[in-house]
């Protein structure tokens, strides 16, 4: 069943951005356009850019827009708990700056999280305008991550995804979790669902990825684990120093903001 634009209430959608410079205009464009018919606040955050971001972004303002700037480079974990601590909608989106996600699909992914309650709509990117050596590396960490949860999602690696508030806030986004966020859901206990999304060949700017996160991933999903199970029975020493190494025994703030911009008339 088609769900109207104007019942979702506020939707807050959060991009992490990192080195985007010319990707700002052409990303802000599209998704005015994708979203024209919601009530919806963009959330754009500066995961300390070396290049002009910061100044497309503050040129890029409008009534619904906020630019938060980190002190410095966190990585996207922490880019996104900072657009996820300062979102307010019912309805939380997260997408890449990069333009490879099309705002376009967000309507029908709103719609499946309304209709038939869900958690959490995750992307499914099924024909990936991507290289080798980007797809290579996401289809080993899609393997391991599914073998080492028994959870059965196709792309883990996909950031468009639509959230209930209450999910996004549960997060406890740190380190490179965002690449476990449908894990570290569901062991919160969220409803996921996927559909297939639409796909775009990165046309500006540079990529970040290469086969080395695969050994990232690993290390990452380690330390998941390890947090998990220290929840459930006492640490082993190793356990116990994973914890202090990534700061995860205390819950804090682990990113700090520089700047947050607003529209000003």
């Amino acid at each position: 069943m088609h769900v109207h634009p104007s019942h979702f209430g506020l939707i807050s959608l959060v991009v992490p951005l990192y080195n985007e410079a010319q990707n700002v205009i052409p990303l802000v464009k599209a998704i005015n356009r994708a979203l024209k018919d919601y009530t919806f606040e963009l959330i754009l955050v500066n995961d300390g850019s070396t290049d002009d971001t910061q100044q497309q972004l503050k040129q890029q303002l409008q009534p619904n827009c906020i630019a938060i700037e980190l002190d410095k480079n966190y990585g996207q974990s922490l880019a996104l708990a900072a657009g996820i601590d300062h979102a307010k909608g019912d309805y939380i989106v997260t997408m890449d700056g990069d333009l490879q996600n099309d705002p376009n699909d967000i309507p029908i992914m709103l719609n499946t999280a309304k209709d038939e309650h869900w958690d959490i709509v995750g992307g499914i990117r099924v024909n990936r305008k991507d290289p080798f050596h980007k797809t290579l590396p996401s289809k080993i960490a899609n393997y391991i991550i599914r073998k080492s949860t028994k959870l059965n999602i196709n792309d883990h690696g996909c950031s468009l995804k639509v959230f209930t508030k209450t999910t996004a806030k549960k997060l406890n986004l740190y380190g490179g979790m965002h690449r476990f966020i449908n894990v570290l859901a569901h062991l919160n206990g969220a409803r996921i669902t996927q559909l297939a999304v639409h796909h775009n060949a990165r046309k500006l700017g540079v990529s970040k990825y290469g086969l080395g996160r695969t050994f990232k991933v690993i290390n990452d999903l380690i330390v998941l684990l390890t947090l998990q199970n220290s929840k459930k029975k006492s640490l082993s020493v190793f356990g116990r120093w994973i914890l202090r190494k990534y700061n995860l025994s205390q819950n804090k703030t682990l990113y700090r903001i520089k700047n947050i911009s607003v529209f000003e008339k």
